[in-house]
């Protein structure tokens, strides 16, 4: 199956637009979501671009088997396995210290668990990483959540460009591979 990297590239900028527009609108938990969303779209275009790698992973042979369907399989990976499969192949480096604030990790748990909100049991049971993140956002002043939500942005950002440093650095060795042969 040929995937569209170009769409999910635009859905990817789309997400991140609306997601600022909902924070400049101070819709948060819109925002939330939506960077979220932004995450998924941004590591799964990476899956469609480096295929081949992704195909070897665990990340992928246990999905493939557990999976009804026989193509498209990239398609039905959730957020998890999109991360799992991030730290597999390098894309992202977790265990890098950001800021001496903690490691980008944990800023993508960050990103991770805040998309969450959309559902309301999360609301109600405690994180499985972050505790009472619930409670964090339950109890905390709405002018708060403007800082949280900048987490997420800036996470987003942050992997955002490391991704497209990552495809400028390929593409600079297959240029030079390219002009060798």
């Amino acid at each position: 199956m040929k995937y569209d990297i170009e769409y999910i590239l635009k859905i990817y900028q789309r997400y991140h637009s609306e997601a600022h527009r909902c924070y400049k609108q101070k819709c948060y938990i819109g925002s939330f979501v939506l960077y979220g969303a932004a995450l998924e779209a941004l590591l799964l275009s990476f899956c469609f671009v480096y295929a081949e790698a992704v195909r070897k992973t665990s990340v992928y042979l246990n999905k493939k088997k557990r999976c009804k369907r026989k193509r498209g399989i990239f398609l039905e990976f959730t957020l998890k396995e999109l991360l799992d499969i991030a730290r597999k192949l390098n894309w992202i480096p977790f265990d890098e210290k950001v800021e001496n604030i903690g490691k980008v990790e944990n800023w993508v748990q960050w990103v991770k668990e805040t998309r969450n909100l959309v559902h309301p049991a999360c609301w109600l049971k405690p994180d499985k990483y972050f505790g009472n993140i619930h409670r964090l956002m339950r109890d905390t002043c709405f002018k708060e959540y403007k800082k949280f939500v900048k987490i997420s942005e800036e996470t987003i950002s942050g992997i955002d460009y490391l991704l497209q440093g990552k495809i400028n650095k390929d593409l600079m060795k297959w240029c030079k591979k390219r002009k060798r042969a």
